[in-house]
């Protein structure tokens, strides 16, 4: 179960790294080679058929801010062959160095509105420790509670033993007292059918005591094929009353209001919600951006002389693709824009609407966490004053073990003396042996509250000693 939990967390961490990746930078290349041959509809086309051909390499880079802003910067380059007469440089190569960038000032705009998905998938992987926490909690109670009911099985089991011994001994005395005539053939009839009896539930006992531990090798996921799984488990701490640590019910509720798992699962869902009624409050404004770019472009190639009835020339810009780079790296031929783009749909009630929408999940969600912080009160107080009834249980349980251990004593002496019959003394060992498990039932069920306390109060995995580490690594 915890081994399945725990791919949760490790699925939402990915989760975090998918909506960081949205502020990645982007690199991309594009190259391209093609032909085109159309027909000249010109009445003095010459040649009447056209053929051009191109070649574009085209590089860029763009990246998002976490302003909401956006920038890209190309770089595009072209060669082109054509069989017009009239171009004054064949092949000719163009290139272009161009950014832009573009940044909302109103709606899209802020740090808080472009990271939101990161911070709700930092959320959702807290939200999923906290699932993975409660897991282990409840494992772990678990396994402790089926602890102390192997436990109690096998204190039960010596109970039971010695209440076997105690009916056996007193079925040698009724046999001995028969055979010399003393007492009647009656009596041990009596002894012999409570010695069976007795027999019976210590055989019960020892197959409880296997029920539960194989109930407790299943939740440590011991394999019953192997020695394991097949031997016996000796529990290594007794049940010892020891009350008095508990602290106070208000700390307890505190300490509960503080801690508990599915308490910080809502906090942190509120959280969620209240970084989506402020995206949505965003939504609202008008979109504003504010767009300029700058470019540098050169060309060159292979120039031409062109005839135009009289007049012959020469383009003034042929040489090789680096004279096209010169151009470009020179400066000289530039262009800018920079500008603003305002949009606004008249109404906006769509955006309006989710806003409202989100702030109603926001009410709804306080009330559950109220709900949930009430839930948590009364489960601390029901296992508060349960460990205090199991206090009282205890002592009264002691006592009452005590007065049967004197009543038997009494009905024994009574016995010797022929005072009493084998029927009562065997009545008073039953008592004795019910007082002795109810004592040991009463400790465990102390056992167990204070084991519910602890979890109620999600403290379970500290006063175990158990941590866990960054990405919940046990």
């Amino acid at each position: 179960s915890i081994a399945v939990q725990k791919y949760n967390s490790k699925i939402n961490e990915q989760a975090i790294l998918e909506k960081k990746a949205d502020f990645d930078t982007t690199l991309d290349f594009e190259f391209s080679a093609g032909e085109e041959t159309r027909q000249a509809a010109g009445a003095f086309a010459n040649p009447v058929k056209s053929r051009n051909q191109n070649y574009d390499w085209d590089f860029s880079i763009s990246k998002k801010f976490i302003t909401g802003g956006n920038y890209e910067l190309s770089f595009d380059t072209n060669r082109n062959r054509t069989n017009s007469l009239f171009a004054g440089i064949n092949p000719q190569y163009t290139s272009d160095l161009n950014l832009s960038f573009t940044q909302p000032l109103l709606k899209d705009f802020g740090i808080d509105n472009n990271k939101r998905d990161i911070y709700i998938a930092k959320n959702n992987k807290k939200i999923s420790d906290f699932d993975f926490k409660a897991s282990i909690i409840d494992v772990i109670t678990e396994a402790e509670n089926i602890y102390w009911d192997l436990v109690f099985s096998i204190e039960d089991l010596k109970v039971k033993k010695k209440s076997l011994e105690k009916a056996q001994d007193l079925e040698k005395q009724v046999k001995a007292q028969v055979e010399v005539g003393t007492m009647a053939p009656l009596e041990m009839l009596q002894a012999q059918s409570e010695v069976a009896s007795r027999d019976q539930l210590l055989l019960s006992a020892l197959d409880t005591i296997q029920d539960n531990e194989d109930n407790l090798k299943n939740i440590l996921n011991y394999s019953f094929d192997y020695e394991q799984g097949r031997s016996s488990l000796n529990p290594s701490e007794p049940p010892v009353f020891d009350p008095g640590t508990e602290g106070t019910l208000e700390e307890a509720i505190q300490i509960a209001l503080n801690d508990r798992p599915d308490l910080l699962v809502k906090k942190k869902e509120l959280e969620n919600r209240n970084i989506e009624v402020k995206y949505n409050e965003n939504q609202t404004y008008p979109t504003l951006d504010l767009v300029s770019s700058l470019g540098l472009n050169g060309i060159s190639g292979e120039a031409i002389n062109i005839t135009s009835g009289t007049v012959q020339g020469k383009s003034k810009f042929g040489g090789g693709y680096d004279n096209a780079l010169s151009d470009l790296g020179s400066g000289k031929y530039h262009l800018w824009e920079f500008g603003f783009n305002l949009s606004y749909p008249l109404g906006n009630r769509a955006a309006k609407s989710r806003l409202v929408a989100k702030k109603l999940e926001v009410a709804q969600l306080l009330l559950d966490i109220k709900d949930v912080e009430k839930t948590i009160a009364v489960e601390v107080r029901e296992a508060y004053r349960q460990i205090k009834t199991d206090i009282k249980r205890v002592h009264a349980a002691r006592i009452a073990r005590k007065l049967a251990e004197e009543k038997l004593s009494a009905e024994e002496k009574k016995f010797e003396v022929g005072l009493s019959t084998s029927f009562n003394v065997l009545e008073f060992q039953e008592d004795l042996a019910e007082e002795q498990s109810n004592e040991i039932k009463a400790i465990i069920d102390y056992k167990k509250s204070r084991n519910r306390l602890r979890q109620v109060k999600a403290q379970t995995l500290k006063e175990n000693n158990i941590q866990l580490s960054e990405g919940d690594e046990t």
